[in-house]
């Protein structure tokens, strides 16, 4: 199984195939998304992403994660964060 494909793109707006919501900040994984909510963990561009962001996509079971930056890449993926996914 596959993550649902993202249909479209622009700036606050993101659509996720297969599913009726437009999200601002959204997390998938193979069968399934929802809103990412970056005040669940204190996320915001500086520090930026979170190990706590990451855990729930890996406990899905994803073998391969994509962390997208936004749109002018100000949202930064520490070293921590992705040291603990591997």
């Amino acid at each position: 199984m596959s993550s649902p494909e993202i249909a479209s793109l622009s700036w606050g707006q993101m659509k996720v195939k297969g599913c009726s919501t437009t999200y601002k900040d959204c997390k998938v994984w193979p069968g399934g998304s929802r809103t990412w909510d970056w005040r669940e963990t204190g996320t915001n561009h500086s520090p930026g992403v979170q190990p706590a962001d990451l855990e729930e996509v890996v406990k899905k079971g994803v073998k391969t994660m994509v962390i997208g930056r936004g749109m002018s890449e100000a949202l930064q993926v520490g070293f921590c964060s992705v040291r603990n996914i591997n």
